[in-house]
């Protein structure tokens, strides 16, 4: 056993370890003495405070603790191990400050302390002696970081990540004496200025750049093709940035990411985009573009990503665009598109996400839909679709499927996995429901395809403002996942099947303004769908929430009998005598009451003047209004007339 203290290396990464971190901290079975050079425990799930045991361990050259739950401070004697090269503690929840002893790590080349709980001020002295420093990475913290105007750092950085933290609110000059940058992330740094000729100076080896969801203001400069000749990531979305597309982005030729959403950028895309380079993300939204889109994308071999929505592109969509093998998003919505939808289908087998909303597209519903085996999100919503409905939608297998695998998604150079429950932000669009089919606002007709109660996965269904006719399909409560629910203005027949008062999740329900008939579902889940607006429109319905009573249902009377006297039973002849006194007594009253009145205008000659001047306005009014009216409606048919001949 006493040949382990003598251990160098430990390497324990990617396993399901968990426990204390202080036990594994204490030295390999008591050896008080550790010659432990490399400590790797990345991504397992130690817990407990950052023990300071570590900083007894002088000649550790890799500290490696990422991806665990540690929590704790830093501890301030990690600045006595001088040899320490690199040290990772990203991705954990660490709180507290960076200690001022860390900037003694001469020898540092990586530090990577993301995605933890840190704050306060980063000062100059955390900075102090790093001047073996290539690569930092502050990012997803609560940090500040604080520095003079004049400050030169000690080190040459390869890669500088100041995500989150706040930088602003103007671009940090130090950043001009960096000379050797290929990754430069400031994402959402309270960055408020001009953008500047000189960043796009800091180095022509920079191959990605961040300085997303800030306030930027200025133009992409048009040469940024030959001042970044390496550039492969470029993000600026979420700024105020105007003018056009440089078009000598089409120079780049490791390009692969551009992401501008979010801004003001008005023109075309250039013709050129994606003819010589290896797009895969090519994100638009949110902008004032118009044109067409580039025949040129439909040539990318690993295209991913096209998101141009809330533009104002206009234009057919190419056939092309649907035989991109590699594409797996692509987000068209509220735009001016017209013609055809692409008839998406095998040549496109990834596809996960489609939203051609709140367009001009006409035709019907390509068939070839059902063969996208992996979709998950489809809208059509709001353009002028007429036929009927395609009754293969079973094809559809990624909603078919009860335990599908989970997605991963690629945007701004971050992966981010999206659940299936709540709201995902991706590229742009807020999917309040991940597996969702929306067909509303369009002119589909025919009944509702059966099919679709075999999307076992499917959480939201929209169908409404349509054509529709039919019955509910009558096994829809097999939708047991479903949340949202949209059946109204359409002309639906028939009941409303009692399945629907069994979906587990149902938390909206609109059937409104058809024809439906019939007792309403009674159960526990519709009760979260008790708005009797729910139902509106469908005057053959009873039942709660509506007032209308079903037949058999009326409340039975003290005797048991319907309180209704529907069954014939004549009332008693106390009731009568009742009803006829309160008859007798209304016309004694009202000649009372309206004596009293004269009595009054007679003897009080101000309330008499004031009275009939009310009357003649009112008269007057009345009269006015009437001429109006008619003079109104006379033009109005004068207007039909012409239009018939």
């Amino acid at each position: 056993m006493s040949s382990l203290c003598k251990l160098q290396v430990v390497q324990l990464s990617d396993n399901y370890l968990n426990g204390n971190i202080s036990v594994i901290s204490d030295g390999p079975l008591g050896c008080r003495q550790s010659k432990w050079k490399i400590f790797d425990v990345c991504v397992n799930k130690f817990s407990g405070d950052l023990p300071s045991q570590f900083g007894d361990f002088k000649e550790l050259e890799l500290l490696d603790l990422a991806f665990n739950l540690i929590s704790g401070s830093i501890p301030t004697n990690l600045g006595e191990l001088t040899s320490l090269r690199r040290l990772s503690l990203e991705d954990n929840k660490l709180t507290g400050t960076i200690p001022e002893s860390i900037g003694r790590l001469s020898n540092l080349k990586e530090l990577q302390l993301q995605s933890n709980f840190l704050y306060g001020v980063v000062s100059e002295l955390q900075f102090e002696n790093l001047k073996s420093l290539t690569s930092l990475d502050f990012s997803s913290n609560e940090l500040i970081l604080n520095v003079s105007s004049t400050w030169v750092p000690p080190f040459q950085v390869h890669e500088l990540d100041l995500s989150d933290c706040k930088v602003g609110p103007k671009l940090p000059k130090w950043l001009q004496t960096q000379r050797n940058i290929t990754s430069l992330r400031m994402s959402n740094a309270s960055i408020s200025n001009d953008i500047l000729d000189w960043l796009h100076n800091i180095s022509s080896n920079i191959e990605v750049l961040d300085i997303s969801t800030n306030m930027l203001r200025g133009q992409v400069l048009q040469d940024i093709g030959d001042k970044m000749p390496q550039l492969r990531k470029l993000i600026l979305e979420g700024n105020n940035l105007t003018g056009g597309i440089p078009s000598s982005l089409c120079k780049l030729n490791e390009l692969y990411t551009i992401s501008l959403s979010k801004n003001r950028l008005f023109g075309k895309l250039p013709r050129c985009l994606g003819a010589s380079q290896p797009l895969s993300y090519l994100l638009f939204g949110d902008n004032k573009l118009n044109g067409q889109i580039p025949k040129s994308l439909c040539h990318l071999q690993t295209f991913h990503i096209l998101s141009l929505q809330r533009n104002g592109f206009t234009g057919e969509i190419s056939n092309c665009l649907s035989n991109i093998p590699s594409i797996w998003f692509i987000d068209l919505s509220d735009n001016e598109f017209t013609g055809r939808l692409p008839p998406f289908g095998p040549q496109t087998p990834y596809l996960e996400v489609i939203n051609l909303e709140k367009n001009r597209f006409v035709g019907g519903i390509p068939p070839q839909y059902c063969q996208l085996k992996h979709l998950q999100f489809l809208s059509l919503a709001q353009n002028n679709i007429f036929g009927t409905i395609p009754n293969c939608f079973d094809g559809i297998l990624s909603m078919v499927n009860a335990d599908p695998p989970l997605f991963y998604f690629y945007t701004s150079g971050v992966d981010v996995m999206v659940n299936t429950k709540g709201t995902s932000q991706i590229y742009g669009i807020t999917l309040l429901f991940f597996y969702s089919i929306d067909l509303s606002a369009n002119m589909l007709d025919g009944q509702i395809p059966k099919e679709f109660t075999k999307l076992v996965r499917l959480e939201n269904l929209n169908l409404s403002r349509n054509k529709l006719s039919g019955y509910i399909p009558s096994n829809i409560g097999a939708l047991k996942k479903l949340e949202s629910l949209d059946l109204s203005r359409n002309k639906l027949l028939g009941t409303i099947p009692p399945g629907i008062s069994s979906m587990d999740f149902l938390s909206h329900l609109n059937l409104s303004f058809n024809r439906l008939s019939g007792p309403i579902p009674s159960g526990n889940h519709l009760r979260t769908v008790d708005d009797e607006s729910v139902y509106r429109g469908n005057d053959g319905l009873c039942g709660a929430p509506l007032l209308n009573i079903c037949l058999g249902d009326e409340p039975l009377g003290s005797d048991g009998r319907n309180s209704d006297n529907s069954n014939g039973d004549k009332p008693s002849e106390g009731d009568l005598d009742i009803h006829n006194w309160f008859y007798l007594g209304l016309g004694p009253g009202f000649t009372m009451g309206f004596l009293g009145f004269c009595s009054v205008l007679h003897f009080k000659g101000s309330w008499r003047v004031l009275y009939f001047r009310a009357v003649d306005k009112a008269i007057e009014k009345f009269s006015m209004t009437t001429i109006i009216t008619m003079l109104w409606l006379k033009r109005t048919f004068r207007q039909h007339e012409e239009e018939l001949v």
